[in-house]
């Protein structure tokens, strides 16, 4: 079954309630709110969301989720209810999705439960966006009828800027923002934010057909997955048209979606690999497929017994009139449909990510092959080169649209060298506004750099 899931990702793309924290003596006084800062914000992020474990606010642990609230003073106004939620994980490390989609919600499928009766446990996630952080207040500033308080510190570790956060525990009805970052209309499958609108279609909803940016017509041609593997002589070709999946469950707040599909591959007609889930997440500014990769047996044992090549990307269209460059070279390429001498020379080589900036937005895709999901480096052999195409006569089948402008996507090498173990991989969008040249730097760091959290 690791072994199914390998192939899979390959081609796709108790505690009991504590006393408060202080006593209340001020309840019955009022307390100036320009006296609440304790330490004004300094923190200058403004794009990256923030995920923090139940183990990091130890406060709240055991707490009713529903009685969750997270504050923040962005002014002299006070603590004030900021977007937030909670996401539940098991004890075997997999979301807890509990919403089913109105197609299936009169078969078998159940929502996915938890052990811990939705009580705040020491895997949960917490998130919210870093914008929404603020000033460090006086704790007698905090909410009179908290029953618990953690307070949340951000910093940043390139500059030291420092924000917070508080998240409150509150007996019943805690104060919660209407704000929300992003919507999922589920029967017409399809995520939409300020930044971009995604749709899925119904016969491969594990990838999108349509991407928009900022109301743009649609940019997408088709995602590509391009895997030729040989096994004892015999080969097997599989790309996009090879997977079937479906929508299973997923699980909406304010701050992200998290989607899930069941996939498999389909070798031949009479033949195919168990469905398995792969999720996606989505952000008001970003796209995200975390992949974990189970590789059962050390695969160089085997080099001489199989071979693999694989090219993940995307096919774009109506992208004339855009310019692009990548991690490997300074330069910019501009995309018309026809390959210049500067395009054809584009360095190829530790390819990471491009960004591509047009009439109304930007966007930056980076795949990332050597990070684990807290952050820390892990060894792999796999490297990535760049695959390149601006051209419009250009075949590259299966497609929707004849021609390649542009295709884009990585070469992935050294796959044959895996050892046993688990090998985790990032494939992240990221939608930026007002772009200027550098602008990406910031989500290069996001990730690279991430912010300290610590609480008290």
């Amino acid at each position: 079954m690791d072994m199914i899931r390998t192939i899979l990702y390959i081609v796709s793309f108790p505690l009991l309630f504590t006393w408060p924290v202080h006593a209340r003596a001020a309840d019955s006084k009022e307390v100036n709110p320009s006296s609440c800062i304790r330490e004004g914000k300094t923190l200058t992020r403004v794009d990256d969301y923030v995920i923090i474990h139940g183990k990091t606010v130890s406060k709240n642990l055991g707490r009713l989720i529903g009685n969750l609230s997270l504050l923040a003073a962005s002014g002299k106004d006070g603590l004030k209810p900021v977007p937030f939620q909670v996401d539940e994980i098991d004890s075997d490390g997999e979301w807890v999705l509990t919403e089913i989609p109105p197609a299936l919600r009169d078969t078998s499928l159940e929502p996915d439960r938890d052990d811990d009766n939705g009580r705040f446990d020491q895997n949960d996630e917490l998130a919210f966006m870093i914008r929404d952080s603020g000033h460090r207040i006086r704790e007698e500033c905090y909410p009179h009828e908290g029953l618990m308080v953690d307070e949340i510190m951000l910093e940043d570790p390139v500059n030291g800027g420092k924000a917070w956060a508080y998240l409150c525990s509150f007996p019943s009805s805690p104060p919660i923002s209407d704000t929300r970052y992003v919507r999922y209309d589920v029967e017409r499958d399809r995520i939409f934010t300020s930044n971009y609108e995604m749709r899925f279609p119904p016969e491969l909803p594990i990838a999108p057909g349509y991407i928009s940016l900022q109301g743009s017509e649609n940019i997408l041609d088709q995602m590509k997955i391009r895997l030729n593997l040989k096994i004892l002589g015999v080969p097997f070709y599989l790309d996009e048209t090879r997977m079937v999946s479906e929508l299973s469950l997923f699980r909406t707040g304010p701050i992200r979606i998290i989607r899930r599909t069941r996939s498999a591959v389909k070798f031949t007609e009479l033949f195919r690999t168990p469905s398995l889930a792969i999720e996606n997440i989505y952000y008001q500014n970003a796209s995200i497929v975390p992949v974990r990769l189970v590789i059962p047996f050390h695969l160089k044992w085997f080099k001489k017994l199989f071979s693999i090549t694989v090219r993940v990307g995307a096919d774009f269209q109506n992208m004339h009139g855009w310019r692009l460059r990548t991690n490997c070279d300074t330069c910019w390429v501009n995309i018309d449909g026809k390959m210049d001498e500067t395009e054809k020379n584009l360095k190829g080589d530790d390819f990471h990510w491009f960004v591509t900036t047009g009439p109304r937005s930007a966007f930056m895709i980076r795949m990332i092959f050597n990070r684990n999901p807290d952050g820390s480096l892990q060894e792999t052999p796999v490297t990535a080169r760049l695959y390149y195409m601006d051209d419009d006569d250009a075949p590259d089948p299966p497609e929707f649209i004849p021609g390649q402008s542009p295709n884009l996507g990585w070469w992935m090498e050294n796959l044959d060298q895996l050892s046993k173990g688990t090998l985790y991989f990032f494939a992240i969008m990221y939608c930026i506004n007002n772009y200027t040249d550098g602008t990406e730097e910031k989500y290069v760091q996001a990730f690279n750099t991430p912010v300290r959290i610590s609480s008290e």
